[in-house]
């Protein structure tokens, strides 16, 4: 399936390239003598709103009893509320007609919002699965992306970085008696993309996909006993990742360019994972290979400016 993913991807871009190639009167892919002497830099800046959706199932390899007879087996963990200010610097530097490189870094503000929890938990013959909501907090959320561009085909890299802590347990609005369960929360993500850009009338759609998208996700867990548990997460296998993105521009004065934007970003990684568990309070760690999955989803949109020079 990732194989046929990458094919179908490949002749997309193939074809994007071809029809945008006739558009541009045949030029095809530039060689080292068809780059001008001058070169222009745009700067642009995007400011706006994002929604963030995201749900993870992560099993706990427990080392043993839990208060007794208590044992859990594993977490699945969403995010409600999860909407952010957000905004990115970028720069585009273009030689000639089809060739240019491209960077840009992003963030969102902090604010508290609501992450659910499920956690089947047994005692003895008797289970349940009981959702507790969380107050998420201190949020740190960036992303950077950068590559070059060849006429319609852009070749890049993303990266990412989402870290939370989460505490105030409840059920609904009824706090837990027992204010045992805190920890924080980080994951990260590198993938390697291969997109088409395709300009029309003032606007500009860009579709960027990468079928190696890897995911590293790490849960530190503390008591009120000030015992420490770190569980970390590496998939084995990369999973899908895929970026779309719709700009429309004006230019009221020359050189000069407002305009709206609008993005749609989504990932999912599954499959087994290393799951490296180490609890420092007893001193002991282990390593085990366990089934594990994340999907998250960002849709955000506002407006953007940038000038050329």
């Amino acid at each position: 399936m990732k194989k046929l993913l990458t094919c179908a991807t490949a002749l997309v871009v193939i074809c994007a390239s071809a029809a945008c190639a006739q558009s541009l009167g045949g030029l095809g892919l530039p060689g080292l003598g068809s780059l001008p002497g001058s070169i222009s830099v745009n700067p642009t800046v995007q400011v706006g709103f994002q929604h963030v959706g995201s749900n993870m199932n992560l099993p706990i390899a427990a080392q043993g009893p839990i208060a007794g007879l208590i044992q859990i087996q594993e977490l699945d963990i969403s995010l409600k509320d999860a909407s952010f200010w957000t905004g990115s610097a970028g720069v585009t530097v273009k030689a000639g007609e089809i060739f240019s490189l491209f960077g840009s870094v992003g963030g969102s503000l902090n604010r508290r919002f609501i992450v659910s929890g499920a956690t089947p938990v047994s005692i003895g013959t008797v289970g349940g699965s009981p959702t507790v909501d969380f107050t998420g907090s201190q949020v740190s959320m960036w992303y950077a992306q950068g590559g070059l561009s060849l006429g319609p085909i852009l070749l890049g890299v993303y990266g990412d970085h989402f870290g939370l802590v989460v505490g105030d347990p409840r059920q609904g609005s009824v706090p837990l008696n027992n204010q045992t369960l805190r920890g924080d929360v980080i994951s990260t993500t590198l993938a390697p993309f291969i997109g088409v850009a395709i300009p029309a009338s003032g606007a500009l759609l860009t579709v960027m996909y990468s079928p190696l998208a890897m995911s590293k996700t790490t849960m530190v867990l503390r008591t009120s006993l000030q015992d420490l548990t770190q569980l970390q997460y590496k998939w084995n296998k990369p999973g899908n990742f895929l970026s779309t993105s719709l700009q429309y521009n004006v230019a009221p004065v020359n050189s000069v360019s407002l305009g709206l934007w609008a993005n749609y970003t989504w990932m999912d990684v599954r499959g087994d994972a290393e799951l490296d568990f180490e609890d420092s309070t007893r001193g002991f760690s282990r390593q085990k290979t366990v089934t594990a999955t994340m999907t998250k989803y960002v849709i955000q949109g506002g407006l953007t400016a940038g000038i050329t020079f």
